[in-house]
């Protein structure tokens, strides 16, 4: 399972194994998923997302 899950319309990257309901993941539409090789952090950061701040910590 991928750790790491872009929305490519607002540019945020989630945590899957600490969502909150406060994500809305679910909402987010299959075309508009991003999944990140390798599945990091910073490779998410490299492609110019920003951090999820209910399920990413800085």
């Amino acid at each position: 399972m991928p750790g790491y899950l872009g929305n490519r319309l607002d540019g945020v990257v989630h945590h899957l194994a600490v969502m909150t309901s406060d994500c809305k993941i679910v909402e987010i539409k299959k075309l508009d998923k991003v999944y990140f090789v390798p599945d990091t952090i910073e490779q998410a950061i490299t492609e110019k997302f920003t951090q999820c701040k209910n399920c990413i910590k800085n």
